[in-house]
């Protein structure tokens, strides 16, 4: 019998597929994303692998020492005990561990123990970019003849000196500078800080944070704005 893949898998396939096995390793991820689990008998896995199983919802309440946040969460508070939340095994995430003699081991997902709705929680992210910028040198519309002949540092940069937050000399390029923020703003990547930083020609762009899949998406973007800014300067 040839073994399903595991995006195949179904609940018939496990006892086949355990035969030489005794037992089960199973872990979810907590609210730092971090694993929590254990091992179970196989036994126990066939029977709890469609309908799931109780888990201590304390895990969506206490830090990787075990220590419970200030703010506790719906699902997980001293009010309603810490009760369990329901336990699904992901059967298309079976693997086996090498490290540990191959014993099997599946990721779990949490669901409400009322609604059987998942338990999903979001992450918000920033992402901070910190560049030189020069001027094109000769009053060309390219450096790259120049680079063709001189060695990279030899660019003279936007502005000198170190001089971080600094409120004036943005203003000397100040056609650049505000352009790159509303550029970044048009199209729909927004920067929250937008500064010089310390060192010649040296400028930070902080972006408005978002949830992390679309901060991702932000990030990615905003390299690509990057490549319209005003073409008498060089950026990298």
């Amino acid at each position: 019998m040839t073994t399903p893949s595991p995006k195949a898998l179904t609940a018939q396939d496990l006892p086949k597929l355990l035969e030489n096995d005794n037992r089960v390793k199973l872990a979810g991820l907590d609210v730092d994303g971090i694993l929590r689990g254990k091992v179970i008998s196989k036994k126990k896995f066939l029977s709890v692998a469609e309908a799931g199983f109780g888990f201590c919802s304390v895990i969506f309440g206490w830090d990787m020492h075990d220590k419970t946040y200030m703010r506790e969460l719906k699902i997980s508070n001293a009010e309603n005990g810490y009760r369990d939340i329901l336990a699904i095994p992901d059967l298309k995430t079976f693997r086996r561990i090498p490290w540990e003699n191959n014993i099997p081991f599946f990721l779990i997902s949490f669901c409400d123990p009322e609604t059987k709705e998942p338990i999903c929680y979001g992450a918000m992210a920033g992402a901070e970019y910190e560049f030189y910028t020069f001027k094109t040198p000769d009053d060309s519309k390219s450096p790259a003849p120049f680079l063709q002949q001189n060695p990279h540092d030899q660019l003279p940069s936007l502005t000198e000196g170190m001089f971080g937050y600094s409120l004036n000399r943005p203003v000397h390029n100040k056609d650049y500078y505000y352009e790159v923020f509303d550029s970044c703003a048009d199209f729909a990547c927004n920067i929250e800080g937008w500064h010089t930083e310390s060192g010649p020609g040296v400028f930070e762009a902080a972006l408005e944070f978002d949830e992390v899949s679309e901060m991702a998406d932000r990030a990615s973007l905003f390299k690509l704005a990057r490549k319209q800014w005003p073409r008498s300067h060089l950026c990298r």
